[in-house]
């Protein structure tokens, strides 16, 4: 029996579903927020931000299960600027006005105290809808989730919109 190396078969699956390279990384880390403010602005994107802490289990289900694979489609078709801040992390970023901060500071000023959180901001970090709070319910989570989106990038893009 032949045994075939890992990492060339690793390669193949990867070549045949893009996406599936894409939803094994972890989601872009909001290091610079002015930058992706200007970036949504300039392609009337949302921006969505997904607070977590490293120590809670229904961040990582979130993200497994949603956010993943959301950010695969993302890259193929843009229709946010998705981020992720570790609310217990004190890695360095800057927020929408460019000031130096850390991920953890800026959860703190943004009030969030339960995890997970989404929130979904205009390109000067106001909420353009509801942000999804915690995660209770695996059978409606998606749909939650896609209507928030849906939601968010309506209201940017209305006329008279910012």
């Amino acid at each position: 029996m032949r045994k075939t190396p890992i990492i060339p078969a690793l390669l193949v699956v990867a070549a045949i579903f893009p996406g599936f390279a894409a939803a094994s990384e972890g989601l872009p880390p909001a290091t610079d927020l002015q930058t992706d403010g200007r970036l949504a602005q300039a392609q009337r994107l949302p921006i969505v931000l997904f607070f977590h802490s490293a120590s809670c289990p229904y961040c990582r289900q979130v993200e497994d299960l949603y956010l993943r694979p959301l950010a695969g489609e993302n890259a193929r078709t843009p229709r946010m600027v998705l981020r992720e801040v570790e609310i217990d992390a004190p890695v360095p970023m800057k927020d929408f006005r460019g000031a130096r901060t850390d991920m953890r500071a800026f959860a703190s000023r943004q009030g969030v105290k339960l995890v997970p959180s989404i929130r979904f901001l205009g390109p000067d970090g106001t909420p353009l809808v509801p942000e999804l709070l915690g995660y209770s319910s695996p059978d409606f989570y998606a749909g939650y989730l896609e209507d928030a989106i849906r939601s968010a990038t309506r209201k940017l893009r209305a006329p008279g919109a910012r």
